[in-house]
């Protein structure tokens, strides 16, 4: 929390990410794909924290919309790109701004060139996003 609010304090920062690998399993045979452009691409999904534990976080459901917005528009570009947001009862430290998300990107099977992949298709997606 203390490094977001670092980066946060004097900037015009409006999005912030907490990139993950899903953990699943500890095996690397689950590895989420989807083709795109005859190359395979690790699936990505959100993961978003609410109020329901208990813990003031006001901007949740600020932060959600704009998930399912990205998530839209990635569906639009790049079908089968995210899995289904995930919503959990804790906060994630994405009370901080209502621009705050955990992307997952793939599995412990994924491999990096899958990953790069789909790195590149989300900042297409930010870029037309955020137009």
């Amino acid at each position: 929390m203390q490094t977001i609010q670092d980066l946060l304090t004097g900037s015009n920062t409006q999005i912030v990410i907490d990139l993950h690998r899903d953990a699943v399993g500890s095996s690397n045979s689950y590895a989420p794909t989807v083709k795109i452009n005859d190359k395979l691409a690790a699936q990505m999904m959100f993961v978003m924290g609410t109020d329901g534990g208990g813990l003031e976080h006001p901007k949740w459901k600020q932060n959600l919309k704009m998930a399912v917005k990205i998530q839209e528009k990635a569906n639009e570009m790049y079908p089968g790109l995210f899995r289904p947001i995930i919503v959990r009862n804790s906060r994630y430290n994405q009370h901080l701004t209502t621009g705050s998300f955990i992307i997952e990107v793939g599995a412990t099977g994924n491999t990096l060139d899958q990953c790069i992949l789909s790195m590149q298709c989300l900042s297409n997606v930010f870029e037309e996003v955020c137009k």
